[in-house]
């Protein structure tokens, strides 16, 4: 009776120790997978927040490229490029995929939207060019260069063709005349939403 007495209160001292110490017992486990979840969060942001301050911009040939790859079907649909061909063996060879695309409704929405792609490649060339010597010959900030820069934007052949000297003098005579006329050309433009030139950047 005494060994059972003995052994039942060894048990009940046994069940109240591990009951007082099972919190410092597992505390320390999950005190370490908390701090290495953290220090893994914050991590991860601040490789987010590198990858974005160092987020290379877009030349106007990477945005076009960018564009056939992201609408590859439209480039599919709009090709009517060697719809008929001689084969050497004689006859004619329609390609039948491609006179749908000629004459389909699908076909003409998608040179549509390639001749539009086409435009914006343009003028994005234009203010690759155009922007920086804007900013480099002016003395203009804000809305006046914005209003200044749409209203004497050159084209992209005048742009090619002119020498840096004939660039920078075509600016100051864009200048001399926009100073002159400045309530009449801000009056005459509005600025598109979508457009924007701050930084030297061109949406």
């Amino acid at each position: 009776m005494n060994m059972i007495r003995i052994g039942l209160l060894s048990l009940l001292f046994f069940c109240l120790y591990f009951a007082y110490n099972r919190q410092v017992l597992f505390a320390f486990p999950i005190g370490l997978d908390q701090q290495d979840t953290i220090g893994k969060e914050i991590k991860d942001t601040l490789q987010l927040d590198i990858a974005l301050i160092t987020r290379k911009k877009l030349s106007a040939k990477d945005k076009l490229d960018q564009k056939k790859e992201e609408y590859r079907s439209i480039y599919f649909w709009g090709d009517t490029k060697n719809m008929v061909t001689l084969p050497h063996q004689g006859g004619i060879a329609v390609n039948l995929n491609k006179l749908y695309n000629k004459f389909s409704r699908k076909g003409r929405n998608s040179r549509k939207m390639q001749r539009d792609f086409e435009r914006e490649y343009e003028l994005d060339l234009i203010y690759e060019e155009w922007l920086p010597l804007t900013q480099t010959y002016t003395a203009l900030s804000g809305d006046s260069l914005e209003k200044f820069r749409i209203y004497f934007r050159p084209s992209l052949k005048w742009l090619n063709e002119k020498t840096n000297y004939e660039k920078v003098a075509y600016i100051q005579e864009c200048l001399k005349s926009y100073k002159d006329s400045v309530d009449i050309i801000h009056h005459m433009i509005s600025i598109p939403k979508s457009t924007n030139f701050r930084d030297g950047e061109y949406e």
